[in-house]
């Protein structure tokens, strides 16, 4: 992956291929009985030259087959128009390709793995790198990456990551599947739970030791960490999207926002947050961006412009804008930046309390813009993602994928060229 830049960013101290499901009895792909018995035998063997520390010796946060490094490992994961899933590493500038996944639709990523849907299914690629927020500090790790295999399923996956379980969501045949998170870290995808239910537009929200399930009917029921349901049931009619932020689970929903927290033990309370009067249908928020770990996240509101939520406050903020909007997130930082894309391709640093614009681009991605109106399904696959410092955005027909320091001007502070267009974008490690 080709590129070139103005001055770099700163160092800083944010479907297996083939299978088939298994049998009910024999679901968990899980260490073999043989390995198992040679780790017996290594037990009772003579010790060795130079043996691994024994727990008591390894570093706070050691994590067997990582090294943890001093700052966020960030890289990009592009998929281009021939299914080529490529890692760009922002510290090294230096790019890998990792895969090629045949008719990948869409992606996602919970920070570490990216989930790529197909009509195969869902392909679970680890990109090795990835962050362990303690909230009072965090942990920064590195290992190699590598391709998990494929989950089966009928249609695209809707994907949301636990810190313990991992829900996949194939809304057009109604199944979930709940996946083993930390098991996903060992290089084994583990099937916890199936859920079953009628076809919708849904998910399988993680939330502590428990799963937040969608249904048709327009609830979510709060189901126990194998997968059965619960007594607690909220009403989220006309679900649209899901984001974790540092208060709990926000769910997007017809009347406004169900926040979903954690109580003591292992309960999960519900809180609505309405909209205030007068939305009107197509201004109401379908997809959520913010920086990981911050209480405040952003929406589109139709053609009007953005909304932000702040979660610790309860309360929805309208921000009326120049231009419409394609895309927005909100990084949350201490000048409450709000960074949007325009309908026009020009990326916008907006004003958190008015909507006005602070600073903008040129039009980055006018040629992508004005394809869209032939193919519109280009810009479905655009990502704005945000971290503590850039914001990055793909550009498909540009070929670029953009690095934008929105807290000095909207400067484009790197461009990076890829080859065969990055239709798709995710940014991990943080």
């Amino acid at each position: 992956m080709p590129h070139s830049s103005s001055p770099s960013r700163p160092l800083r101290s944010s479907r297996l291929f083939g299978s088939t499901r298994p049998p009910a009895a024999s679901r968990l792909l899980t260490v073999s009985v043989a390995a198992l018995a040679v780790l017996g035998l290594a037990a009772c063997a003579a010790p060795e030259a130079n043996p691994e520390p024994d727990a008591a010796a390894r570093p706070h946060g050691y994590v067997e087959g990582a090294t943890e490094e001093t700052e966020p490992q960030l890289h990009l994961a592009t998929v281009d128009a021939g299914g080529r899933l490529a890692l760009l590493d922002l510290l090294s500038e230096s790019s890998s390709d990792i895969t090629t996944l045949s008719g990948t639709t869409g992606i996602a990523t919970d920070g570490r793995f990216v989930f790529a849907s197909s009509p195969a299914g869902l392909t679970i690629v680890d990109t090795g790198v990835w962050t362990v927020d303690h909230e009072d500090h965090s942990h920064y790790y590195r290992a190699e990456p590598s391709v998990l295999g494929t989950l089966e399923g009928g249609g695209p996956a809707t994907v949301v990551g636990g810190a313990s379980r991992t829900g996949v969501w194939f809304g057009e045949t109604g199944t979930g599947v709940v996946l083993d998170s930390g098991a996903l870290g060992t290089g084994t995808i583990e099937e916890l739970a199936r859920i079953e239910g009628e076809p919708h537009d849904g998910a399988i929200v993680p939330l502590g030791d428990r799963l937040l399930v969608t249904d048709a009917a327009g609830s979510v029921r709060v189901h126990d960490a194998d997968g059965d349901p619960l007594d607690t049931v909220a009403d989220c009619s006309g679900f649209s999207g899901t984001i974790a932020t540092r208060v709990g689970r926000v769910l997007g929903c017809e009347q406004g926002a169900l926040l979903a927290t954690e109580t003591a033990g292992t309960g999960i309370a519900f809180e609505t947050i309405a909209y205030p009067e007068g939305v009107a249908a197509e201004q109401r928020a379908t997809e959520f961006r913010g920086r990981p770990g911050r209480p405040t996240v952003a929406a589109v509101a139709g053609t009007t412009g953005a909304w932000l939520l702040d979660t610790r406050e309860r309360i929805w903020t309208l921000l009326p804008t120049e231009a419409p909007l394609l895309l927005v997130a909100a990084a949350d930082d201490r000048d409450g930046n709000v960074v949007a894309l325009a309908a026009d391709g020009r990326v916008l640093v907006l004003d958190p309390v008015s909507g006005a614009t602070v600073a903008a681009t040129g039009p980055l991605l006018a040629d992508t813009v004005a394809a869209a109106s032939a193919d519109p399904a280009l810009l479905d696959g655009l990502e704005l993602t945000v971290d503590s410092t850039r914001a990055y955005l793909n550009a498909p027909v540009e070929g670029l994928v953009y690095e934008i320091d929105y807290a000095d001007g909207a400067r484009v502070a790197r461009t990076f060229a890829v080859a065969g267009s990055p239709l798709l974008l995710a940014e991990t490690g943080r």
